[in-house]
């Protein structure tokens, strides 16, 4: 079910609802919210979706301010996507799915600003899927860390200055308004990644985050490299961390990249293998007893 809810601020934001279809005997009473990779429509993440509602769940997916279907106020930042849209959306969950464990499935941007939503405390599972810093330096040495210097420093600053936005997709990267896609590149260009206009971490209810997550990378991932993973390991001190970096074969796959983990062709084990662990996660049932890394 599509529908417009208001933010904290009043901004419109697009919103999809995806009902449990599961008989009520297995349904899992646990409500999920998608938090999108920087740029992406929610539809991008919509067979991923319908998959956890079959397992049972209630699931959600939004565009944050100025992407797909919802509102472009001026002078929208990417700390307003975390601080205001994420922590909209986990308010709007919980009053639709009345007494709902609450769970957050994020993809790249949408598992760096947990902790800028002051009601983060309310979830009690979060799945993280190519989650990590952005800051340049994470990026092995040589053409890829060149890569990203460049659309921090000269692409993002040059393009929006001359025609007011960010064509990202021009370069494998989401279209963006000029506002957010400046914020990025500021937090690019930081050691801190999340961090405030002086340059300092921001990271108000990170501490806030400490329920179970289960965080994975992929080793043909070009835009989420395992260093910059590790390196945002550290914004969340207070939760129990599974870790699984994976080659694609290791899912009987050719390829996964940034995105193939959402995409319709994903083998169905895995994500039936995420299903499992929410339920355990949020019945309180799972210990993170795993090595620190599962190839």
């Amino acid at each position: 079910m599509d529908m417009m809810l208001p933010a904290r601020d009043g901004v419109n934001l697009a919103a999809t609802l995806f009902e449990p279809t599961a008989t009520p005997l297995k349904r899992s009473g646990g409500a999920v919210l998608i938090n999108s990779g920087t740029g992406i429509p929610r539809q991008f993440y919509a067979a991923f979706a319908a998959h956890l509602a079959a397992c049972g769940f209630t699931v959600m997916t939004y565009d944050y301010r100025g992407i797909g279907g919802s509102d472009a106020p001026r002078g929208a930042t990417m700390e307003d996507w975390g601080r205001i849209d994420q922590a909209s959306m986990l308010d709007h969950l919980a009053r639709l799915v009345p007494g709902a464990r609450l769970a957050v499935v994020g993809h790249s941007f949408g598992g760096q600003v947990l902790g800028l939503a002051d009601n983060i405390s309310s979830v009690r599972a979060v799945v993280l899927i190519c989650a990590q810093s952005g800051h340049w330096r994470h990026w092995p040495l040589g053409k890829q860390r060149l890569r990203v210097m460049v659309l921090w420093w000269l692409l993002i600053p040059s393009l929006t200055a001359l025609i007011g936005r960010f064509p990202g997709s021009w370069f494998g990267t989401a279209n963006l308004p000029s506002d957010i896609a400046r914020t990025w590149a500021r937090w690019g260009r930081c050691k801190h990644y999340v961090s405030d206009r002086r340059g300092q971490p921001l990271r108000p209810h990170n501490d806030d985050v400490a329920m179970p997550i289960r965080w994975l990378s992929f080793s043909d991932d070009p835009i989420a490299p395992f260093g910059a993973v590790e390196a945002l390991r550290s914004y969340y001190p207070n939760a129990a961390i599974e870790r699984r970096h994976h080659a694609p074969a290791d899912l009987e796959l050719e390829a996964i990249g940034h995105f193939g983990f959402f995409r319709k062709s994903m083998p169905r084990r895995p994500w039936d293998d995420l299903a499992a662990w929410l339920e355990r996660a949020l019945t309180g049932a799972t210990v993170v007893s795993l090595p620190l890394y599962a190839f």
